[in-house]
C-alpha cells in the first residue's frame, strides 16, 4: 500500500492564538495547565508562553478552541445566570433546518428552535428593509465580558458560516456587530472570525443583501452529518468547501489520535455517518482513497509532528500515542513512510542541524 503524497498539507496556526484563548480562560479563574493536560497535547503552557512552539497544528488548535470556548461560554452564561446551549442542541438546530427550502425559511426555523430552548440559546430574528437584511442574535451577557465577546462572536460566525454552507456560496457581510466594548486583540479576532468586529452596537448582528434570502438550500442531510464532525469548532477552515467525505474521516481520525484515543473501526465509522459499511467504503473509493490510507496518512502526519525537537517526546511515547504495539513496529512504519528512522528524522529537523528541515513531508514509500 502507498500513501498518496499529493494531498492537503497539515495546516498550522500561530501559537499566539491558542495562548490568547488560554489566557482568557485563566482570567476567569480556570487553569490553562489543566486544560492542556485534559487534551493530552505534546506541549505545555510554558512552551507557548516562552515561544518554544511558534505554531501548532490545525487539529490541535481545534481541540484547544473547543475546550476554551466551552469554558468561556459557560462562564459568560453564569455571569447572567443563563443556562448554556450544548453541542447536541447546536447539532439538532442544524438538523432542523437542513430540509428548508431557502435561506429565509432557515433563519425563521432556527429562530423558532432557539425560542423553544427556554433561555439556553440567543434570541434570533431577521430584519428586512429593501435590499438589506439583518440577522440579529441577541444575548444578555455583560458588555465588558471577554468571555461573552468570544462566545457571541462564535455564535455569529456559526450562523454566518452555516447559512453560507447551506446555500453553497458565501454570504457577503461587512463585519460582525457586537454589543461589547473593544477588548483588543484585533489581529487575533480577525484571524479567527475572518471579518472586522464592530463594537458598541445596539445588538449582535450581521448585515447582508436581502437577495440571499431566496437562495435555495442545496446541501443534503448526509453532507450535514459530515460537516458536524468538525463544525462549528473548525474556525480556521471554510465550511462552504467542506464537501469532501475523506476530509471529514481524516479529521475524525486525527482528532482521536491527538486525544490519545483509538482509531474507530470501519463499523464505528459507518455508524457515525449513519450509512452502511459498504456505502462508507464506496464513498471513499469515489474520492480514490481507502480508510487504511487515511489512517496511515494521519499517523504519519502526527508522528512527524510529535517528533519535532521542541516536543521532547521519546520514540516509545510517540509509538504509544499512535497506537503501535511497541517502538519497534513504529520505527518500521516510520521508515516506510519517510525513508528515515525516527531518530534520524528528529536530528535532521533540529534547528541546530547543518541542513535545515524541509517544510514538506519526506517522500513516502510502498508499505
Amino acid at each position: 500500500m502507498s500513501i498518496p503524497t499529493a494531498h492537503r498539507s497539515p495546516q498550522s496556526v500561530s501559537a499566539d492564538f491558542a495562548l490568547t484563548l488560554l489566557q482568557d480562560t485563566a482570567a476567569i479563574g480556570e487553569d490553562p495547565v489543566k486544560i492542556l493536560a485534559r487534551l493530552r497535547l505534546p506541549f505545555s503552557l510554558a512552551d507557548l508562553q516562552k515561544g518554544r512552539i511558534p505554531t501548532i497544528s490545525d487539529r490541535h488548535f481545534i481541540l484547544i478552541y473547543r475546550e476554551c470556548i466551552t469554558v468561556l461560554s459557560d462562564h459568560a452564561n453564569r455571569e447572567r445566570n443563563l443556562p448554556p446551549m450544548n453541542k447536541d442542541e447546536v447539532d439538532m438546530l442544524c438538523y432542523c433546518v437542513i430540509n428548508c427550502e431557502n435561506l429565509e425559511q432557515v433563519i425563521q426555523r432556527a429562530a423558532r428552535f432557539c425560542a423553544m430552548l427556554g433561555g439556553r440559546a440567543a434570541e434570533l430574528s431577521l430584519e428586512v428593509a429593501g435590499e438589506a437584511a439583518v440577522f440579529h442574535m441577541d444575548t444578555l451577557r455583560l458588555p465588558h465580558s471577554t468571555s461573552g465577546l468570544l462566545a457571541d462572536l462564535t455564535g455569529l460566525s456559526f450562523y454566518h458560516r452555516l447559512f453560507s454552507w447551506l446555500i453553497g456560496e458565501p454570504i457577503p457581510i461587512s463585519g460582525y456587530g457586537v454589543t461589547y466594548e473593544n477588548r483588543g486583540n484585533k489581529e487575533t479576532l480577525l484571524r479567527l472570525f475572518h471579518h472586522p468586529i464592530l463594537y458598541n452596537q445596539t445588538g449582535n448582528h450581521f448585515r447582508f443583501p436581502s437577495q440571499y434570502l431566496s437562495k435555495p438550500v442545496v446541501r443534503s442531510y448526509q453532507r450535514l452529518v459530515e460537516l458536524l464532525s468538525v463544525f462549528p469548532f473548525d474556525l480556521m477552515r471554510d465550511p462552504r468547501a467542506s464537501g469532501q467525505f475523506a476530509e471529514a474521516v481524516e479529521h475524525l481520525i486525527a482528532t482521536q489520535l491527538a486525544r490519545g484515543e483509538a482509531i474507530p473501526t470501519l463499523t464505528q465509522f459507518a455508524s457515525f455517518f449513519n450509512i452502511s459499511s459498504a456505502t462508507f467504503r464506496r464513498r471513499l473509493a469515489e474520492e480514490h482513497i481507502s480508510l487504511g490510507e487515511i489512517k496511515e496518512r494521519c499517523r504519519r502526519d502526527l508522528a512527524v509532528e510529535l517528533l519535532a525537537p521542541e516536543f521532547r517526546l521519546k520514540v516509545a511515547d510517540v509509538a504509544t500515542r499512535l497506537g503501535f504495539s511497541d517502538a519497534r513496529a513504529f520505527r518500521r512504519a516510520f521508515r516506510l513512510w519517510t525513508g528515515q528512522s525516527p531518530d534520524a528524522y528528529r536530528t535532521q529537523s533540529s534547528p541546530s542541524a547543518d541542513t535545515p528541515p524541509s517544510p514538506a513531508l519526506p517522500g513516502t514509500a510502498d508499505c
